[in-house]
């Protein structure tokens, strides 16, 4: 047998095989509410009937204004777990794992209405420049990432990813371009 389709472990995390699907930004919230629609349950569910071993959800942010688009996943309230824990749910009973990614999209969070970033440098002339986050605020987003991996914890997931690249609101911080702080 292909090493590929043998189960592994990672940590506790038992997979039926090695085939993982990295999240992929669909774009499909329509009304741009966070909530999981119709069309994530299919494409999600399509991997899992085709044997994936993990599938990690799309970016979804911790806050309204974390958001890359209005039309992305949010994991900021109960309604939208109530929903994600239905596709964790049915993406188990069609025998895959399955993870989520957490983001804050920071700078390049396109329809923010208060974008924030370490510091007040915006991503390009398209976006707004966004405040500087001051310590307060910064401990508040950690607090959202801890909430919203509560929520994935309490929906099922098997796995929370915290995306820190790309240009978003971890990396930003690393990022000598995108912070100038001195703090």
């Amino acid at each position: 047998m292909s090493l590929l389709l043998s189960n592994a472990t990672i940590g506790q995390l038992e997979l039926k095989n090695r085939v993982v699907m990295s999240p992929m930004c669909m774009y499909e919230v329509k009304n741009e509410d966070g909530i999981l629609t119709p069309f994530h349950f299919a494409h999600y569910g399509m991997r899992a009937i085709s044997q994936v071993g993990l599938i990690i959800t799309e970016s979804t942010a911790v806050e309204p204004d974390g958001r890359i688009t209005k039309n992305d996943l949010g994991l900021w309230n109960d309604d939208q777990k109530n929903e994600f824990k239905k596709l964790v749910d049915s993406i188990h009973y069609l025998g895959s794992k399955i993870g989520i990614q957490l983001n804050h999209a920071g700078r390049k969070a396109e329809n923010a209405v208060n974008p924030v970033a370490p510091s007040a440098i915006s991503f390009n002339d398209e976006f707004r420049t966004p405040a500087e986050l001051t310590i307060n605020q910064i401990n508040e987003i950690i607090n959202n990432f801890g909430k919203a991996a509560k929520r994935a914890e309490n929906a099922g997931a098997d796995m929370v990813e915290i995306h820190g690249a790309h240009g978003y609101l971890l990396h930003q911080f690393l990022s000598a371009v995108a912070n100038h702080r001195t703090d």
